[in-house]
């Protein structure tokens, strides 16, 4: 059997009183899709929350590819090649789809070579996954479906192999 991409082991975390997740386990192989699905409050964001490093487990163990990781920031995790396309988008509004895909990812943005080559890259993107979407676009005139794929494009575009 192929090793998983991800393995949440024995999760758990509380809130105070509230317990959000109690001994989660999920093991998801690479290439596959899966959906965690249950009731408002059932624990899910925040399960996603400590695997892209917004909360801290009180227990349990992540791995990645078999090796036991810390997830601590959400940098820690895409370092890790994990990206998140959050429930309600990381967007600025008034930026355009190529200004907020590069947005914290290029130290170097402002230069005209970094913003050519962040262009080309996104148009590779946009083809490989089939997520086409005007990069001098701005983001309040998309639509939400656009939008969500702007936030796609922005995971894979900061090396994402898990989404």
């Amino acid at each position: 059997m192929a090793q998983a991409a991800i393995e949440l082991i024995g999760i758990n975390k509380s809130f105070g009183a509230v317990r959000a997740n109690r001994d989660i386990n999920l093991e998801v192989a690479r290439g596959t899709i899966h959906g965690i699905v249950g009731e408002n409050g059932a624990g899910k964001s925040t399960l996603m929350s400590i695997l892209y490093g917004f909360y801290q487990a009180d227990s349990g163990e992540i791995r990645v590819g078999g090796k036991p990781v810390s997830i601590h920031t959400s940098n820690d995790a895409i370092a890790l090649g994990i990206g998140m396309v959050h429930q309600h988008f990381m967007l600025v509004d008034n930026f355009t789809v190529l200004e907020n895909v590069i947005l914290g990812a290029e130290s170097d943005a402002l230069l005209k070579s970094s913003i050519t080559k962040a262009r080309s890259e996104l148009d590779r993107l946009e083809r490989e996954y089939g997520l086409e979407v005007d990069p001098d676009a701005v983001i309040e005139e998309l639509p939400v479906g656009l939008q969500q794929r702007v936030e796609i494009l922005k995971a894979l575009y900061r090396g994402a192999e898990i989404l």
